[in-house]
């Protein structure tokens, strides 16, 4: 990989560059609520982008899945049947994506990309997408107690997925080019020579940062990983979880990696028929409910042991080539329940933990 440096005042001119070459660029903006997101660069408000903030809550998988979007227009002409796709080709580039975000939308790629059959939809937006990564360094702002990128090997500074990666060293930034596309922006001047200096000092910030993560549950994660997959996990546990579970769906909404979807049509203008794709949850009653009415998994702590059985069993593990999970913590964050990621992993240690004592005693 190429890297080189740019001084923290000169970073808004890659957002330039970015919009110069065609791109709708999506960066990191503070709210007045201090809730955090990704929002349109214009004129007006490129000099509110931020780098250092907490991790918006609606993750960016949706520049490549829309929550909602039309898949096709189907209208009857005399005889025949057109379809007309509605494949979106506008060139995109997410500027202050996070490490976390860039490993969900990898696993995305594996998933609509990566088998037999590949989504057009989804290939479309991914080929026109450009990602500029920014490392968490500020322990104050980039890093909470939900973060668990360091259990699920994501972070905080992505190895890869990336066509630019922004570093912060103080007064300066290290730019590290991922692949060819991001190699192309080194050309413009407002780029400096990397030298050995600024490597080690990135190396030295990644250390001290890497140990200001504060110690949780979740530093159990390969146990649940092997207790999922073995299906040692009580029955009685995951009626926990899902007696404490809200059914509403939050944590599939703003989770990076969910993949979930149901299709459905209606008419439309003109008698057209419309196919719609919209996003789903297993959290949700009717995820499962079949076109009879039967529900195979109508008791929410079916559904809910199926989630995490999707995420951390080694089966899918091995087909997608990684877990289901980015690390990023969201889910904990709105879970009304407490039964986030992190949560469940706790949970399930204590329960194997005190059954192992039960069965000593008894």
């Amino acid at each position: 990989m190429k890297a080189r440096i740019i001084d923290k005042s000169d970073v808004l001119k890659i957002v330039d560059s970015l919009r110069e070459e065609g791109f709708k660029v999506y960066a990191t903006f503070l709210n007045r609520g201090h809730d955090s997101t990704f929002d349109l660069v214009t004129d007006d408000n490129k000099n509110d982008i931020k780098l250092h903030l907490p991790n918006p809550y609606y993750p960016p998988k949706r520049f490549l899945i829309p929550h909602i979007e039309q898949l096709l227009n189907i209208r009857k002409n005399k005889e025949d049947i057109e379809l007309s796709e509605n494949i979106d080709s506008t060139r995109k580039a997410i500027f202050g994506i996070r490490s976390c975000d860039l490993n969900g939308i990898n696993h995305l790629d594996r998933f609509y990309l990566g088998g037999k059959f590949t989504d057009p939809y989804y290939a479309s937006r991914r080929r026109n997408l450009f990602l500029v990564n920014v490392v968490c360094t500020d322990t104050e702002q980039d890093i909470d107690e939900n973060c668990f990128c360091l259990c699920a090997d994501t972070g905080p500074a992505a190895r890869e997925f990336f066509d630019l990666q922004l570093m912060d060293l103080g007064d300066e930034l290290m730019v590290v080019a991922g692949n060819s596309k991001g190699e192309e922006f080194f050309k413009f001047p407002y780029f400096k020579k990397c030298t050995q200096a600024h490597v080690n000092k990135r190396g030295e910030i990644l250390a001290r940062v890497r140990h200001q993560f504060k110690p949780n549950a979740v530093c159990w994660f390969s146990a649940a990983i092997r207790l999922i997959t073995e299906g040692k996990v009580p029955e009685n546990t995951w009626e926990l979880i899902g007696n404490r579970c809200f059914e509403c769906g939050g944590c599939t909404y703003v989770c990076p990696v969910c993949t979930c979807f149901t299709v459905s049509e209606h008419s439309g203008p003109n008698g057209q028929v419309v196919r719609t794709r919209i996003w789903d949850s297993c959290a949700l009653g009717g995820f499962t409910r079949m076109a009879g009415g039967f529900n195979p998994r109508k008791a929410i702590h079916d559904r809910r042991n199926r989630r995490f059985f999707r995420k951390l069993a080694h089966y899918f593990i091995q087909r997608e080539l990684s877990v289901a999970c980015a690390g990023c913590g969201r889910c904990r964050r709105v879970c009304h329940g407490d039964v986030g990621m992190p949560s469940v992993v706790e949970i399930l240690r204590k329960s194997i933990v005190t059954n192992q004592c039960n069965s000593k005693n008894g």
